[in-house]
């Protein structure tokens, strides 16, 4: 079987492959010109099923080896990893394979790393916050929930809150009327994402505490 190099362009110092018309991999002006594929990709020409696979085999290895270096830095849900590798311009098909390995021996596992990032946020974040963070980085909503589930309590949520006041304003209320500080300190936490209900003991609670 033989595939047709329709299209190179250039992005980013990349060279992007186009391979029956579909974006297929990216290669280095190295790869070309001193590499295994000196010689043989150029725009329009056929290739055999063997240099197909030489450069499905190197697209994968060279992201394999991008996974472990960003695995050094710091754990990543497979999300985020996908979301990566397709911004740095791999295919679909190719993401699959070099995430594979990583995925079948644990070294990405999205549950766990869900439940780490929980028991390090619950101590400073209100629910809302950690759940929208954790969206934000690229976990599902099913994982989210299953965590917070197992990890977050509303005692805990009130005992962060409690936390953020002390912080912010154990030395400004030394300067505000109870009012103005109640209205402080009620906003700052609103603006957080805590319900309005923890709010008000959080504020009663510091409140007291400050008066004794």
């Amino acid at each position: 079987m033989t595939y047709t190099i329709t299209k190179i362009t250039t992005k980013n110092k990349k060279l992007m492959i186009e391979i029956d018309g579909v974006h297929h991999l990216f290669l280095y002006n190295r790869d070309l010109s001193r590499g295994k594929f000196a010689g043989l990709i150029k725009e329009g020409q056929e290739i055999q099923e063997d240099t197909y696979k030489l450069l499905d085999e190197h697209a994968v290895n060279r992201g394999k080896k991008r996974i472990m270096f960003l695995l050094g830095k710091q754990d990543y849900p497979k999300a985020k990893l996908r979301d990566k590798l397709s911004r740095e311009g791999y295919c679909d098909q190719h993401i699959e394979l070099i995430l594979k390995p990583y995925l079948d021996k644990g070294f990405v596992d999205d549950k766990k790393l869900v439940n780490r990032r929980v028991e390090t946020f619950k101590g400073y974040k209100s629910k809302r916050e950690i759940e929208y963070k954790l969206k934000n980085s690229g976990f599902t909503s099913d994982d989210i929930k299953e965590a917070i589930g197992q990890q977050f309590s509303e005692d805990d949520e009130l005992e962060s809150a409690l936390l953020l006041l002390n912080k912010k304003f154990t030395l400004k209320k030394l300067r505000m009327g109870e009012q103005e500080l109640k209205k402080k300190c009620l906003g700052f936490l609103s603006r957080k994402g805590y319900p309005i209900g923890v709010c008000y003991k959080a504020f009663e609670l510091f409140n007291n505490r400050t008066q004794d």
